[in-house]
């Protein structure tokens, strides 16, 4: 396959699509046969992520200064959003885009549920990046039968705005790595330097204060869990119970606010921070870099891969206790809105880590911290 030819992924969930009875992936279909009568040109939509292909060519167009010719439809549902698969290759996806001035690259349709699930200031990252795309709302149309004029109607304004995307960021983006790079230097590899060194403190300042937060949390749920199994030793009871759920609720209040900042600002540091470090690896593949800069280089990459190491350390140790917690809560309704908003905050996490895991990936393949070396 030509690295010119439009290329799209369909982020989806599979149970989704068996409930529909195979109507989103017939959905494929259509916009691809729609886009090719009208432009003349074929397109080519991985749809099944198990083929191996799939992956090949993921890699391929996101590590490619190609990104004009490569797109994302993303069929947003509410098993969607709690798909962890789906909000990761959504995640990937739109930062790669981004931080080369391509964010219309990701077509979101809202396909079921309500728009309320991107309400005006989504605390969801994925629901408030959907909604930053411009979505389309696809809610009542999926209703209609497939051979029906709205639903061909609809079809075709997907093909021809995808068509009118595709041309408008082709026309932006540079067709090849050298012309990429030429293009990147204008701002200055100095430059990129010192706004991610300025930056990773503030990333390594939250990983210390999630650090923290989790010990305090812990510390918290331990003595939940000892008070709870003394209680059941005197016979409390239900009563028993009770008592210590509601304790909990207070002891857990301030932590739980305090990892509630946390993630948030984690989560705008690293959209900050994100385009950044991607424009600087991209950089980095340079064969014309200065010994110095590469150099330089190398010792911001070796503290990024530090980073993401001490973040994955967060989310297993956060999911666990949102675990924990939530068994807890189940004794007593006080503790329940701590519940939700630990859970959003550990989505924030993991988000975030997927951020992070890229970072890492693209690193080590390129080689770009001479870890080998060293």
């Amino acid at each position: 396959m030509h690295s010119d030819e439009p290329v799209g992924f369909w982020s989806y969930t599979r149970r989704d699509d068996e409930i529909e009875q195979g109507k989103i992936k017939r959905l494929v279909d259509l916009i691809s046969n729609e886009f090719e009568i009208m432009t003349g040109r074929e397109l080519h939509i991985f749809f099944d992520k198990e083929d191996i292909s799939w992956g090949e060519e993921w890699r391929s167009r996101i590590d490619s200064a190609l990104m004009g010719t490569t797109f994302m439809i993303a069929i947003v549902t509410p098993r969607f959003l709690r798909s962890q698969e789906c909000r990761r290759e959504v995640i990937t996806f739109s930062s790669h885009a981004s931080s080369r001035g391509l964010d219309d690259l990701l077509l979101p349709i809202l396909y079921s549920g309500s728009p309320s699930l991107l309400e005006e200031s989504p605390d969801d990252e994925v629901a408030a990046l959907v909604k930053r795309r411009q979505y389309v709302n696809w809610t009542q149309l999926r209703l209609e039968d497939e051979a029906s004029p709205n639903y061909r109607r609809a079809v075709h304004e997907l093909a021809e705005r995808l068509s009118e995307i595709l041309n408008r960021a082709s026309e932006m983006e540079p067709t090849t790595q050298e012309e990429a790079l030429i293009i990147d230097e204008e701002a200055g590899i100095v430059d990129q330097l010192a706004e991610m060194e300025d930056a990773l403190p503030r990333v390594n300042q939250h990983l210390t204060g999630f650090a923290k937060v989790t010990e305090d949390i812990g510390a918290h749920l331990q003595w939940a869990t000892d008070e709870l199994k003394k209680s059941d030793k005197r016979n409390g009871g239900f009563a028993g119970r009770l008592r210590v759920s509601q304790q909990l609720a207070g002891r857990l209040e301030e932590p739980v606010q305090d990892l509630a900042n946390l993630g948030e600002q984690y989560a705008s540091e690293l959209t900050v921070v994100n385009p950044g470090v991607l424009t600087l690896i991209r950089m980095a593949k340079d064969p014309e870099l200065s010994a110095e800069d590469r150099a330089a280089v190398q010792e911001l990459f070796r503290s990024i891969l530090g980073a993401v190491a001490a973040s994955r350390e967060n989310v297993p140790v956060l999911a666990g206790f949102a675990s924990s917690a939530e068994e807890i809560a189940k004794f007593s309704k006080k503790i329940r809105p701590l519940m939700k908003i630990m859970a959003k905050s550990v989505q924030r996490v993991v988000d975030a880590q997927t951020v992070l895991d890229e970072w890492e990936r693209l690193i080590e393949e390129d080689g770009a911290s001479d870890n080998s070396s060293s």
